[in-house]
């Protein structure tokens, strides 16, 4: 059992500690995002995190605000506030000695920016050094886990390649009749001249197939396909072959 000495020794020694250090509160302000802060799940939790000691964990109180006490240890620390709902701004906070050595106080709180140096800070928070600092964070942003179902847009079939090939090619079914019934006759035999030398025309009228002129120029294009030397399937059997009687 402890003397009652020691238990004395003790609590002025935790005294002696508290008044030495600096304390920090995060408060969480009203804004769009959340018009009541009371509203936020007791999982909301806050955290300090340097590279010299554990990290600090603080949980949401009643005010709405974090405690973080008994900060003895000059740093800098890095604020974050987790919430299953919201995101908010991470902060740095610098703890140093005060000018006399006597206390631990905080010299600078600045936001800071994921992804970015350490050294790049945002505005000053504190233009003094102080023992205890009140701080507002910033909400961001809310959390949303599930991607909304887009309605019915008439405008996203216009932009559908395949819609815009139906109807360009709706539109030469339809369009070059029309055009071609307007069309001045010199420049129409021109136009039909034209398309009977292009070679696309002959390709087209031998994917069409057997018949009399169903292939162009006499070209058999199965045969061709199929590695035949012929080029017709119409070619005579050689004079000296006798063709067998059925």
């Amino acid at each position: 059992m402890k003397s009652p000495l020691s238990l004395v020794i003790f609590a002025v020694a935790q005294l002696l500690t508290t008044a030495l250090a600096a304390s920090l509160r995060v408060q969480i302000p009203a804004s769009n995002l959340i018009p009541n802060p009371y509203t936020l799940p007791s999982s909301t939790h806050a955290t300090l995190t340097s590279g010299t000691e554990p990290p600090r964990r603080a949980l949401l109180r009643r005010g709405d605000y974090f405690e973080f006490s008994n900060i003895t240890t000059a740093g800098s620390y890095l604020l974050e506030v987790h919430s299953r709902d919201f995101v908010f701004a991470p902060y740095r906070i610098d703890l140093t000695p005060s000018a006399d050595r006597s206390e631990s106080v905080i010299s600078g709180a600045w936001e800071t920016y994921r992804g970015t140096k350490w050294e790049d800070r945002g505005v000053a928070l504190v233009a003094t050094p102080t023992k205890d600092l009140t701080l507002n964070v910033k909400t961001v942003s809310g959390k949303s886990f599930y991607e909304q179902r887009q309605g019915f847009n008439p405008m996203s079939l216009l932009k559908n390649p395949m819609i815009l090939m139906a109807v360009v090619a709706l539109a030469f079914t339809f369009g070059m009749p029309k055009l071609m019934e307007n069309m001045d006759p010199e420049m129409r035999a021109e136009y039909e001249e034209m398309q009977k030398k292009s070679p696309m025309n002959s390709v087209t009228k031998a994917m069409q197939g057997g018949g009399v002129g169903g292939s162009a120029d006499g070209f058999d294009l199965a045969s061709y396909l199929a590695g035949s030397g012929r080029s017709t399937g119409s070619e005579k059997a050689p004079d000296n072959v006798r063709e067998r009687k059925r």
